[in-house]
């Protein structure tokens, strides 16, 4: 439930995972030959580790491909999400990790979940989450103020319909300095004066009898004013799982099964 979320839909919902035996998914991006992903699943069609890798422009980067970041969900035992640990690899094996904390009613609905950096005691960021219908709304704030908030509206509990909302950025200003005689200008960033920025994506949503999606029609309107429209279409095994993805960045998808 908590793995899905893209704009481009690239999961499908677990109870296909465990129908169908999935332990591993290998996602490709760009060729069937350049590995992006290895994500792992239980018996119950959950997701437990995502392994990302670095990208590949060519033969010789694609041979020195390095692991970026390792993320890990955690379960309890009603097999709701707990906790969900993004570790980033960087040089020389060094490390920072980032967790996010889930939270929920009586009933087991989801109430929100909370971004923590490192040590930090305050989360860094907030998502909320309402039902019927389905939507989660990200929250980011800096004092008092709200600098980043994004809602997605989902469509069968599971697929991105509408992502809207603003981010509030620091103005960029110049100065000039006079130092013995010389003038110069340089530029900052005013915390103090921020300007907003409207985002919105809208997605027809096309599926087949199957309850299989066929393709998004993706209209985005992005900083307030600057349009795109793009197509995805989606392709799939003959058991049903998802193959491919063309239309913005292509994926591919192998699978290795339990068994």
């Amino acid at each position: 439930m908590f793995s899905f979320g893209q704009i481009e839909n690239r999961w499908q919902p677990d109870s296909v995972y465990k129908n169908k035996k999935v332990k591993r998914i290998f996602v490709y991006e760009n060729s069937p030959k350049d590995l992006s992903e290895i994500v792992e699943l239980d018996r119950n069609g959950k997701i437990i580790r995502i392994e990302e890798h670095s990208a590949s422009y060519n033969k010789r980067t694609r041979k020195s491909k390095l692991i970026d970041r390792v993320t890990t969900y955690i379960y309890d035992e009603l097999g709701k999400t707990t906790h969900k640990i993004d570790t980033l690899i960087y040089h020389h094996n060094n490390s920072v990790s980032t967790e996010k904390t889930f939270f929920y009613y009586e009933n087991n609905l989801l109430i929100s979940s909370k971004y923590f950096k490192g040590n930090f005691e305050n989360p860094s960021s907030e998502t909320t989450y309402s039902h019927n219908p389905f939507t989660s709304t990200t929250s980011i704030k800096i004092d008092t103020v709200i600098t980043y908030r994004k809602t997605k509206e989902y469509e069968r509990d599971f697929y991105v319909k509408r992502f809207y909302g603003y981010v509030l950025e620091a103005k960029l200003k110049k100065e000039q300095i006079t130092i013995n005689g010389i003038t110069e200008t340089y530029s900052y960033s005013d915390d103090t004066d921020r300007q907003r920025f409207d985002e919105e994506k809208i997605i027809k949503n096309i599926f087949n009898g199957y309850g299989q999606l066929l393709t998004s029609e993706i209209k985005s309107v992005f900083r307030n004013d600057r349009t795109s429209e793009y197509n995805l279409t989606y392709t799939y095994e003959n058991n049903g799982l998802l193959k491919s993805i063309r239309g913005y960045v292509p994926l591919y998808y192998k699978y290795e099964y339990f068994e």
